[in-house]
């Protein structure tokens, strides 16, 4: 300083993160005593080269771990706090071969990363029919690119990651790399992937018919949503064949009934699938815990993604129960295309970077007998600056079912950009656009459901559902 002053000692770019961050989870209505927080975050290192978004996002993760205290979260029917860390004991990619072909030892010794340690013991039992059924003992598995479950096998895990026992008891998939460029192709859009790629891109499990997933816990790496996936094709932990593409979504559905094939975001057709691009029937997945074990906004793009097939076919009977996802950069599930007789219940759904609980049956033919019931949504839209979501959302469907569903949303944005269509209702019923069809005879129920602000309270300031003018839908609520 000229005047021989000393100069002002400026805080440290990680503490002007924090603060801000510390904002920006005031804005999101969060409800932990911010000193707290911020202690955490200070304590835990979670800010160090952040930007103020992703540090408010490692305290969202923080909180869900019960690294900070839930606050008014902590309810039994709300599933528990989460997991601090992963297990002791860390496997390569190796066990892929086993899932994926078709045999079915009784007993596979695996041996941990760096072969100090004794490993576990990978079981498989088989049934009549082919089918099999893997038991993975606790520990951290490396994946590192969509995995194919061949139809009539189960894997499960060591523990119910959502009844909180010790983390050294449970099974964790670790994704090795993930998507951090925005800029990154991953649609398909204009033929920019070819065949397999986007399955290097997607990392989790692709589950044909008659399998089931139980008892595990999954972690993304991705700290983005590409621009390619604006529309939303898919990126979740897991996913059903279909097309690589999300199909004609750049205006109304009515031309596109009945057409088969798989279709980029602008209606230019590919050859790109997940699988055999075909339907599916009875998946289960049971008991799962998603994007909980690491800070900085990684994640999965989706928890569950049914894919539009590509010959129109149907999947049906997908059962999701007992799911708990606390961070995404897209929707949290979303069943597309001709999805039939499928149900997702008892599940809790937080901090996503668009809809929550998403039908989007499209042009599809019958979409119908599609339940969400007893499930929690909470911070639609967070991990993209609320620029898009609510915890509801149908985008074309014959029949879908909405009951006994909790949805916890942050004050009104009356910033939104594109229009009402973030946070400003519990459910949004859209047409118009995403190639939306509601066939004739359609209906779109909800009943019994709630919607609450982030301390719990009823929002009365914005409606609980909301449908576009001119809409074709018929909605029945109570």
């Amino acid at each position: 300083s000229s005047s021989g002053e000393a100069p002002v000692a400026m805080p440290p770019a990680s503490a002007l993160r924090v603060a801000a961050a510390l904002g920006l989870l005031r804005l999101c209505g969060a409800p932990e005593p911010p000193t707290q927080v911020a202690d955490a975050l200070r304590e835990n290192d979670e800010c160090g080269a952040d930007s103020a978004e992703q540090c408010a996002l490692s305290a969202m993760q923080l909180r869900a771990r019960g690294r900070v205290s839930a606050g008014a979260d902590a309810t039994a029917v709300e599933k528990g706090e989460g997991n601090a860390g992963a297990a002791s004991l860390k496997y390569d990619a190796s066990w892929k071969a086993l899932i994926t072909g078709a045999s079915c030892p009784p007993t596979t010794a695996l041996e941990p990363k760096g072969g100090a340690q004794q490993g576990g013991e990978l079981r498989c039992e088989s049934a009549a029919g082919g089918r099999r059924h893997f038991t993975f003992p606790a520990g951290e598995f490396d994946i590192d690119e969509q995995v194919s479950v061949p139809a009539g096998t189960t894997i499960e895990g060591n523990a119910n990651p959502n009844d909180a026992p010790d983390r050294a008891q449970q099974t964790f998939f670790v994704a090795t790399k993930g998507v951090t460029n925005p800029h990154t192709p991953y649609c398909g859009t204009n033929k920019n992937l070819r065949q397999g790629e986007a399955q290097q891109l997607r990392i989790g499990f692709l589950m044909n018919s008659n399998t089931v997933v139980k008892n595990i816990n999954f972690q993304g790496k991705d700290t983005t949503r590409p621009y390619d996936n604006g529309s939303l094709c898919g990126g979740a932990a897991f996913e059903t064949p279909g097309c690589v593409s999300p199909g004609f979504s750049n205006g109304v559905g009515n031309g596109w009934v009945g057409k088969t094939g798989c279709f980029d975001v602008a209606g230019r057709a590919n050859n790109l699938i997940t699988g055999d691009g075909k339907g599916v029937e009875n998946v289960v997945i049971d008991s799962v815990r998603l994007n909980d074990m690491l800070s900085g906004g990684q994640a999965t793009q989706i928890a569950v993604w049914v894919a539009q097939t590509q010959d129109g076919s149907a999947t049906k009977n997908v059962r999701v129960t007992n799911l708990v996802s606390m961070l995404t950069r897209g929707d949290g599930i979303n069943f597309h295309g001709n999805v039939q007789d499928s149900v997702v219940e008892d599940s809790r759904v937080e901090n996503t970077g668009d809809d929550i609980f998403a039908v989007w049956g499209g042009y599809a033919t019958s979409p119908a007998g599609i339940v969400f019931r007893n499930n929690v949504g909470k911070n639609a839209g967070v991990t993209r600056n609320y620029g898009y979501g609510v915890c509801i959302a149908v985008y074309g469907a014959m029949d879908v079912t909405f009951t006994g569903n909790k949805c916890y949303d942050p004050p009104m944005n009356h910033a939104c950009q594109h229009g009402a269509y973030c946070n400003s209702c519990m459910a949004y019923v859209h047409d118009l656009w995403f190639g939306a069809v509601y066939p004739q005879g359609d209906l779109i129920t909800f009943h019994d459901n709630e919607y609450l602000s982030m301390e719990g309270v009823p929002i009365t300031d914005r409606p609980s559902i909301r449908t576009d003018k001119g809409s074709n839908a018929h909605i029945a609520s109570s």
